[in-house]
């Protein structure tokens, strides 16, 4: 099926930059992965996706190591080198902008989010692109938590956190005439959850008032009026938050 599709399309969404290190013949090689995902939690995977052009990409496979530092935001410097030239060209480990760390299977960058060194595990050739998929087996963070540096096209620093200011719900009706309703709101908010029945007119009728399990989310099922108005609707509040809606199918 053919599709036209936007001009790199990809390029809409964000990533958290790599530095892949990679043993090589003339020393340790670190190239900038934008690619690069945890991808599976027990035991712990690390992906990183290289393109056709990649002279890195053999070193992986021959030496079935490599290690990836997730950036933190002062490396945009390093992970534009690191993105901008090839091992052919240029004996990358020796910039000063690059650390190593004492390494147990194999070398990895200093500074980043959080550094691994993977196992290779396997190769998944796609139909340009090739995926390495690498277990963790030593895993090295800062001794103070620093900032990821973000990909959306260019590179960008976090801003300020997003703090949630609305309730969210959805419903399923059960066969015994209740209906089970979940919720979520920011979590920072110690206030007990109230759930309603709102008619098409805007009458209210109150159904319960829960203390939540956790904080941020409320798992509760709870009896319906049998005589309730067509086009009825919940609504879940919570604390100061803006009251969030679940229509009744």
């Amino acid at each position: 099926m053919n599709v036209d599709l936007p001009p790199q399309l990809w390029r809409t969404l964000t990533s958290t930059v790599g530095l892949v290190a990679v043993p090589a013949e003339r020393g340790t090689n670190v190239l900038a992965v934008e690619w690069s995902y945890f991808v599976n939690k027990e035991p712990l995977y690390v992906a990183v996706v290289l393109g056709p052009r990649t002279a890195s990409r053999p070193l992986i496979a021959a030496a079935g190591r490599f290690a990836v530092t997730f950036c933190a935001e002062e490396q945009a410097g390093l992970a534009g080198l690191a993105g901008s030239c090839s091992v052919t060209e240029v004996d990358k480990h020796t910039s000063e902008a690059l650390r190593f760390g004492p390494y147990t299977f194999t070398p990895w960058v200093t500074g980043g989010v959080v550094a691994v060194e993977c196992a290779l595990r396997q190769v998944v050739p796609l139909p340009v692109h090739t995926m390495y998929l690498g277990e963790v087996v030593a895993a090295h963070l800062p001794e103070q938590p620093v900032r990821p540096l973000v990909k959306h096209d260019g590179m960008y620093a976090l801003g300020a956190p997003v703090r949630g200011d609305a309730v969210t719900a959805a419903v399923r009706m059960l066969d015994d005439g209740r209906v089970r309703v979940v919720a979520s709101a920011p979590a920072a908010s110690p206030a007990h959850w109230r759930v309603s029945l709102v008619d098409p007119a805007g009458a209210v009728v109150r159904l319960d008032e829960i203390a939540g399990e956790r904080p941020g989310r409320l798992v509760v099922e709870v009896p319906l009026p049998v005589d309730r108005p067509p086009g009825a609707r919940i609504r879940v509040e919570h604390g100061d938050a803006r009251p969030g809606h679940a229509v009744l199918a």
